[in-house]
């Protein structure tokens, strides 16, 4: 069964744990969720790259964080993979009007904008991806997303200062199998991510270790998360 591996686990300002960002990687096929400022340095640091033929970025919103070096990654791809990034966005023309404003051209990537996207590929299998839009600030949509594969069920929440009711009901209920949470250690009127207290009103101690924790930011040690029953999750060294 494969597992997210995250290059980055980082909030924005938590600069030293690297931009959040997460992969599974089989043989020459990649799926990537997002692609903030550091992650096209962290990928050609850890030569996940090398010999890559088929790469799937899966995007939650257009925060610099997670888009950041979104350009270099296609551009990689293109000129020197000679192959095209597949791109997995819900909202079609703010991908596209931001891609084109850093001057990608749409021949350099393949898009998928539905609410399901479905990945068929040789070496990953078939892995289902539904996204659900959370609440995160009101400049922009934001996208958490389910993702199906390899007979296991997983969320992953981009930026999100929620866990919906459906959610929770899935975690009682055992119907899924991680939950990776972005959390915050700040409680403040308008947050945009989850404070930690209010990922502990939500979810019982008994359910806590189907949490992984991600996106930390300078007020949330990792002791404190596991302190509370929750996990974090490890960047790659």
């Amino acid at each position: 069964m494969s597992e997210l591996r995250f290059l980055g686990i980082g909030s924005a300002f938590n600069t030293s744990l690297g931009n959040t960002s997460a992969f599974i990687k089989k043989e020459d096929s990649m799926v990537l969720i997002d692609c903030g400022g550091t992650v096209f340095h962290r990928l050609q640091q850890l030569n996940l790259l090398d010999n890559i033929n088929n790469i799937y970025i899966i995007i939650t919103h257009t925060h610099p964080d997670h888009v950041g070096s979104l350009g270099e990654v296609i551009f990689y791809t293109y000129y020197i993979l000679k192959s095209k990034a597949q791109i997995i966005f819900r909202d079609k023309k703010l991908i596209k009007d931001y891609l084109n404003n850093i001057g990608v051209k749409s021949e350099m990537y393949t898009l998928h904008n539905k609410e399901n996207v479905i990945i068929n590929d040789i070496k990953l299998g078939e892995i289902n991806i539904e996204f659900k839009k959370v609440s995160h600030v009101e400049t922009l949509p934001s996208y958490g997303f389910y993702m199906q594969f390899e007979n296991q069920l997983i969320y992953y929440s981009g930026d999100s200062n929620e866990i919906s009711s459906e959610l929770v009901t899935k975690i009682k209920e055992c119907k899924i199998g991680r939950v990776y949470q972005d959390v915050c250690g700040l409680d403040y009127e308008g947050n945009n991510h989850l404070y930690i207290g209010e990922l502990c009103n939500l979810i019982p101690y008994e359910y806590r270790h189907k949490i992984y924790c991600m996106h930390l930011d300078q007020h949330l040690k990792p002791k404190q998360i596991k302190e509370e029953g929750f996990n974090v999750v490890e960047k790659l060294i």
